[in-house]
């Protein structure tokens, strides 16, 4: 998987994450810059690769961080993170800006356009560097 270069330290991201104490948190693919600071404030983090489906229960993780920097299936990937979600968690989706796509990986339009019918929205949008940005979506309210 090609990776991001100039991500912005974890001091500036982690914490605008939403991380919820003793609460499980996932981050999927191969970029473990935020690991650590997650780990720390969750209490457990696991890490998987952007393989489908996902090897996870259901419901699982409050914090889903997945980073969708290769070609996928994004009809699967948006039903797998919806699945290992619980209702009251967050999903964070990181992608290339515009400039930097490579290896067949999802435009960012694309992610949001499978997300969105699954009853979860985006409510914000995070620089993670120069190269890639991320989405967060909860489920909607009358849906938690």
């Amino acid at each position: 998987m090609p990776r991001p270069t100039g991500l912005r330290a974890p001091d500036e991201v982690v914490p605008k994450l939403g991380v919820k104490a003793g609460i499980p948190a996932l981050r999927i693919g191969d970029v473990a810059i935020y690991d650590k600071p997650i780990e720390h404030l969750a209490g457990h983090l696991d890490r998987l690769d952007l393989d489908l489906p996902f090897r996870v229960g259901a419901a699982r993780f409050g914090l889903v961080l997945c980073f969708a920097l290769e070609g996928i299936d994004v009809d699967l990937l948006a039903r797998e993170l919806v699945r290992v979600t619980n209702d009251l968690g967050r999903i964070w989706v990181v992608t290339w800006k515009k400039d930097f796509i490579r290896g067949g990986a999802p435009l960012w339009e694309v992610v949001q356009e499978r997300i969105l019918p699954t009853g979860w929205v985006d409510n914000k949008i995070l620089s993670f560097g120069d190269q890639c940005y991320g989405t967060q979506y909860v489920l909607r309210k009358e849906r938690r």
